[in-house]
């Protein structure tokens, strides 16, 4: 392979770790178990920025892609990244457009969703996804989310499709404005970053090593190694989009050079460049062990200070040990 078709490879790293397998899971039984009910069974998806909400979703719709027949389409899973500003009209609009609908924006609500009703069955829609639904939220008018909890309840109503709303933790709000919406989507999932004190970091390590796996690179570079692992959490704080940023970028670094291997130069630039600016508070843990002072964030045990410092001490100058005092009036 030339470096083009290994970056490609790079940039499309996909692990289904435990917790994404249970959320699939969750969303394919949401999906099928609804043929047998008469009411659909909906789902409520949250978690913060990074966590693979999306990729989730990706992931899903992978298996149940559009389909062009003499006929029309056939459109099995509808979905949508909810606009902001969202309203209720921006939200059928894109979804007649994503049908197809040429006259997607014309006409009132009411007659927008009458035809989207139509739509769906002719396209036989099975399951819709609304992802970033915290842009109703983020309205912060409580008119607004009676008006949206009030629509959606309809739809599933009138369509008797399930739907997976995928968002921020806030857009869990919308459920306190209707009781009835509420219990539909009863079936309420959370994506959160992988934490280090729950499990000593197995989990963690567990995934760099499945994302290594996948790595076109021929040396290895100890990703799940314990020392690589913890200077990996502290960058990332466990939030898989920061781990993949510095794993894309840096393999793209290793290609353009001509290395088969991720070391710490490398992601320390990777780190600098895609990571540094949103976490501009913390020093490059790819250049220096100064993270590991920060016990009160980051438990990391005593002996695992000392094998990253000596394992450190042959790729750098040796430095003066900082105290705690010193790093926080840094």
């Amino acid at each position: 392979m030339d470096w083009k078709e290994r970056l490609y490879i790079a940039n499309n790293i996909y692990v289904a770790y435990p917790r994404f397998k249970e959320i699939l899971s969750a969303i394919d039984d949401c999906h099928h178990f609804s043929d047998l009910k008469d009411e659909p069974e909906c789902l409520f998806l949250k978690g913060e920025t990074g966590t693979g909400k999306t990729t989730i979703l990706k992931s899903y719709a992978q298996a149940y892609p559009r389909q062009e027949t003499p006929y029309g389409s056939i459109v099995p899973l509808l979905s949508i990244s909810i606009p902001s500003p969202a309203t209720v009209k921006s939200v059928v609009s894109k979804l007649l457009w994503e049908l197809g609908d040429p006259a997607y924006d014309k006409g009132t609500t009411s007659n927008q969703t009458i035809r989207l009703i139509g739509l769906m069955k002719e396209c036989e829609v099975s399951l819709v996804f609304l992802d970033e639904f915290q842009h109703f939220i983020d309205r912060d008018s409580a008119k607004v989310l009676k008006t949206v909890s009030d629509w959606l309840k309809n739809l599933i109503l009138d369509t008797k499709v399930p739907v997976v709303l995928v968002g921020l933790p806030e857009a869990e709000a919308v459920f306190r404005f209707n009781s009835q919406l509420s219990r539909r989507f009863a079936n309420r999932h959370n994506l959160s970053s992988f934490s280090w004190s729950n499990d000593e970091g197995r989990e963690f390590r567990t995934f760099l090593h499945a994302v290594e796996s996948q790595l076109p690179l021929i040396s290895s570079s100890n990703l799940a190694q314990l020392e690589m692992a913890l200077r990996f959490y502290y960058a990332s704080d466990g939030v898989i989009a920061y781990v993949m940023k510095l794993v894309r970028y840096g393999t793209h670094l290793a290609l353009k050079q001509g290395q088969e291997k991720l070391d710490f130069p490398i992601l320390a630039r990777a780190f600098e460049k895609y990571v540094k600016a949103d976490k501009f508070h913390k020093s490059n843990p790819f250049i220096t062990d100064n993270f590991l002072l920060d016990t009160e964030n980051y438990p990391f045990e005593k002996q695992n200070f000392n094998k990253v410092e000596a394992t450190n001490q042959r790729i750098q100058p040796k430095k003066k040990k900082l105290k705690a005092s010193d790093v926080l009036h840094k």
